[in-house]
């Protein structure tokens, strides 16, 4: 039982097919996030808190989600939070509603979500709203006055990126640009300053893709782009790239020139010191996926009755050529997702791992 008793809902909601349902009992480190199903066991002590994750198996995802749970297992937060956490598929927000509904019906005091769209939610934020649930979207921005945000700042990560390539830019001003992944918030919301910023500073845009927020999709956009473009005199990518470019490069023999990258995976951060000596310098800009657990610190202040900022924007990670030798796990896959720590949280890397699913 939680620790507020909620007005029960006239009928269940029923959830999309391709949802599922995972509780996570904190202080039980011993289920991950992909365990089955298991009962409530909080007691008058715990606040449930629900989370909704519309996009699992990704690294970045996941790294959030295991820093969520390790902060939820601490000894400041075991006796008193219990999880439920509810996995959605291909970024779907008409499966994220329908599983926040769910969650509501479930009884939840709170909901944390990382949205799938800027209003795909509505139906379900409404609904909270009406039964005096809070709502926090978490990891990227929502467009509702009923939700709290706590997120990366990714306009400023987008910005970040694209001024330091001018700076880092020589005579030859062309440049390629790969967004991420089309239709999501953050990336449809950061591009168009991207690319005006770009524009603003001198660059000349010669070639466009995606890179699907994947390095394999990233080097391949690129070797595609260099096989008409092979003079290129520097690569924006947003929020992955940053191994999968300079990859590109070396395969086709050409020199490296200033790349922009940001997935915060293990390979960004040694490709810069694998290619250092031979002329790569990068950016890469990315938010923790930690913000998840910063999320669940907010909504425990919530809850217990403190006052928190309603919009709470968090400035991305640097790792460029001066600090790469820091990030860089040699024991880690380069798929391996940093960002697993935020500022203020001191989540130690072996804590982690407990709840770890990727590579």
């Amino acid at each position: 039982m939680s620790r507020f008793q909620r007005p029960s809902l006239p009928g269940a909601v029923v959830m999309g097919a391709a949802a599922s349902l995972v509780v996570l009992l904190a202080g039980c480190a011993s289920a991950p996030a992909n365990s089955s199903d298991a009962p409530a066991g909080g007691g008058d002590e715990k606040f449930v808190i629900g989370f909704e994750q519309p996009l699992g198996g990704q690294a970045w995802r996941e790294m959030g989600l295991a820093s969520l749970q390790a902060l939820a297992n601490s000894p400041e937060y075991k006796d008193k939070v219990e999880l439920k956490i509810v996995r959605t598929n291909d970024n779907d927000a008409a499966q994220q509603n329908a599983a926040m509904q769910n969650l509501i019906a479930d009884g939840v005091d709170l909901i944390l979500f990382d949205p799938a769209s800027s209003s795909g939610a509505d139906a379900a934020i409404t609904q909270a709203s009406t039964q005096g649930i809070p709502v926090i979207a978490n990891g990227g921005p929502y467009d509702s006055e009923d939700v709290y945000v706590v997120s990366t700042d990714w306009a400023t990560a987008g910005s970040t990126g694209a001024e330091w390539l001018l700076e880092n830019l020589g005579e030859n001003k062309n440049v390629a640009v790969l967004e991420g992944l089309a239709g999501v918030p953050l990336n449809e919301g950061s591009m168009p300053g991207v690319t005006e910023t770009l524009e603003k500073g001198g660059a000349t845009i010669v070639a466009q893709d995606t890179n699907g927020w994947n390095e394999a999709t990233a080097q391949e956009a690129m070797s595609n782009i260099l096989r008409s473009n092979p003079d290129v005199g520097g690569v924006y990518s947003f929020l992955t790239g940053g191994q999968g470019v300079p990859e590109a490069f070396a395969s086709a023999g050409l020199p490296f020139v200033p790349v922009v990258g940001g997935s915060g995976y293990n390979g960004e951060a040694c490709a810069l010191v694998k290619y250092d000596g031979e002329g790569l310098t990068g950016d890469m800009v990315f938010g923790q996926p930690a913000i998840y657990a910063k999320g669940l610190e907010q909504a425990v202040k919530l809850l217990e009755g403190e006052e928190i900022e309603k919009q709470q924007y968090f400035p991305p990670l640097e790792i460029t050529n001066d600090n790469a030798k820091d990030y860089c796990l040699d024991d880690k896959p380069s798929n391996f997702q940093l960002g697993y720590d935020f500022p203020g949280l001191d989540l130690p890397l072996e804590d982690v791992m407990k709840y770890y699913s990727g590579s």
